[in-house]
């Protein structure tokens, strides 16, 4: 319950949130009227329930998103203003909730608070090419931190084991209608500040193809260090997805990762991880919509994920979503998700187990 805690500056935050929603009401009012400047809200409040009975704050340790048990949370807070005037634009993002507090947890508690932060010009008079630097949303996976923009409630086991967001500068390119790339140096792999005594920056590359206006194909990578210079230990990872929509009723998401890590400095030896995920979702109605989701991960040296016994992830499970919009930015969601793995990486009331089943139920508004 730590977001419901005051301090001065999540007081600023709860003032700031309420005058967001409302300036962003009052401009869907007035959409007939353009403007350089907008200000959009975000609220994702969430009840979790853990058959498991976890004894940590944290539910699993490989999940960042909706991962306190038996308590009410606010999971993401955001309040984001854009400008966009002529070839000059710019973004900030202030933030709060549990997805803050986990996925920032490295960071110092002042830069918790930017979901982003970062400015871009156009190269050219088009507007096709664009040189943006910053703290960013990542160019990686199918899925981001806003739930309402993503077919599940809670993310899948590859989003929350991939960057979110990295700091550095981006080029993109629209080369037409259906091809979009772009190229990225970050600072490293989802983290705002540098890392200590690195030189090397991490490089990231997109490719996206809009094959038809119902199939979307994409492509990106990272490669780089997260460690010091004197252990360091090179990164590869590939990441890969599409979004087919076969009918105006049907959606089907596919993705899938793959990552390779140097075991030290000098060593010809990597570990290897990868996952995958598979999303079918259908709208029962105009104010009903539903999706099940199958996925595995495994990382058997614990590069990227661990289990709660502190080994590397090894598992796979399946998830049913039910949601209901009451308007455009409100909508209800409830979620049951079921991981198994083959040895015992959980744990249940203390005791070992291979198995984890949860809840979630979700309120959301979103303005803007």
């Amino acid at each position: 319950m730590e977001f419901f805690t005051f301090s001065p500056l999540r007081i600023l935050f709860v003032f700031l949130f309420i005058n967001s929603l409302a300036f962003a009401a009052y401009s869907q009012e007035k959409e007939e009227t353009k403007s350089n400047f907008r200000i959009s809200g975000f609220i994702d409040a969430y009840y979790g329930y853990d058959f498991n009975s976890p004894e940590t704050e944290k539910r699993l340790p490989f999940l960042y998103n909706h991962t306190r048990a038996k308590q009410f949370a606010i999971n993401l807070g955001l309040v984001t203003a854009n400008f966009e005037k002529g070839r000059f634009r710019a973004n900030l993002g202030i933030q709060q909730g549990t997805y803050a507090q986990d996925n920032y947890s490295a960071e110092p508690k002042l830069l918790r608070w930017l979901n982003q932060a970062n400015a871009g010009f156009a190269l050219n008079t088009s507007k096709t090419v664009w040189l943006d630097a910053g703290l960013m949303p990542s160019h990686i996976g199918f899925e981001n931190a806003i739930s309402t923009k993503n077919r599940t409630l809670s993310r899948s086991l590859i989003a929350e084991n991939s960057p979110y967001f990295l700091t550095g500068a981006k080029l993109g390119w629209q080369a037409d209608e259906r091809w979009y790339f772009s190229f990225w140096v970050a600072n490293g792999w989802q983290v705002v500040q540098a890392i200590e005594d690195n030189s090397i920056p991490s490089i990231g590359t997109q490719a996206n193809f809009e094959w038809s206006p119902k199939l979307t194909l994409n492509w990106s990578t990272l490669i780089g260090n997260n460690y010091p210079d004197e252990t360091r230990r090179l990164r590869y990872f590939s990441n890969h997805y599409l979004i087919w929509n076969p009918t105006s009723l049907w959606e089907i998401i596919a993705g899938v990762d793959l990552g390779w890590e140097q075991q030290s400095k000098i060593s010809t030896n990597s570990s290897f991880w990868s996952g995958g995920s598979l999303i079918l979702g259908y709208e029962l109605s105009t104010n009903w919509k539903a999706a099940i989701r199958g996925e595995y991960y495994t990382d058997p040296d614990g590069v990227i994920a661990t289990n709660q016994n502190g080994a590397g992830l090894k598992t796979s499970g399946f998830s049913l979503n039910l949601d209901r919009s009451f308007r455009d930015y409100l909508i209800f969601r409830v979620e049951s998700r079921y991981l198994i793995s083959p040895e015992s990486q959980f744990l249940s009331e203390s005791r070992p187990s291979n198995s984890d089943f949860f809840l979630l139920a979700s309120i959301s508004i979103h303005l803007h």
